[in-house]
């Protein structure tokens, strides 16, 4: 009977083995795919840092209630409003010299919804990103390398001496603005199908449109 048995038990154990070892080179092989995707940049962003072209930036939507948005961001560091448009501007600290966040809010009036909502919103911080990971502080050739937007130099205005230049995939809803160092200080995003310009003159009303 034993010698009936011997080599059932044996298969047995073998095959036990050789599952354990291939679920420990599972494990393995996961670990290492984590580790590669969290040191080459690869890990997704945080909702609360994304950029998504045409619709959000964080937790900041476009055509999001004024109201609402009040409610996440508190009371603005500076604004400026005239005929139903108006200008929000937030500092990191509340420092003036801090990374900006602002939002131009617009409503239709005249109609039955004349709740003003957010129509563009820009930033300068770094800490923002898509899902390809461009941010404000890279260079544009960067960005466009990534061959990721349509991208058109449509407008340029001047600050502190300095000149800058807005890159606009009107189709996606997002724009660049890069320094006269080809470096992105800002980004912004807007309705899709719509120029950023129509509104960009809010963050800068120095601002030129370059002939197309």
């Amino acid at each position: 009977m034993l010698k009936h048995c011997l080599p059932a038990v044996l298969a047995i154990l073998i095959c036990g083995c050789g599952q354990n070892k291939s679920a420990s080179r599972a494990t393995d092989t996961t670990a290492n795919e984590v580790s590669i995707k969290d040191t080459t940049g690869e890990k997704p962003v945080s909702a609360e840092q994304l950029i998504l072209p045409g619709q959000s930036i964080g937790t900041m939507s476009i055509n999001e209630n004024a109201d609402s948005v009040f409610r996440k961001l508190g009371k603005p560091d500076a604004g400026d409003a005239a005929m139903g448009k108006s200008l929000s501007t937030w500092y990191a600290k509340h420092d003036t010299t801090g990374y900006q966040t602002q939002i131009f809010f617009s409503k239709q009036m005249g109609t039955a919804d004349e709740t003003s909502r957010a129509r563009q919103i820009r930033i300068t911080s770094p800490w923002f990103k898509t899902m390809d990971y461009m941010s404000t502080g890279m260079h544009l050739q960067t960005i466009e390398s990534k061959k990721e937007f349509s991208l058109k130099k449509t407008a340029q205005y001047t600050d502190g001496g300095k000149s800058y230049f807005i890159y606009d995939d009107a189709d996606a809803g997002i724009a660049f603005e890069i320094d006269d160092k080809n470096v992105c200080t800002g980004i912004i995003i807007h309705e899709p199908g719509k120029d950023v310009n129509a509104a960009y003159i809010a963050f800068h009303p120095n601002t030129q449109l370059i002939a197309k």
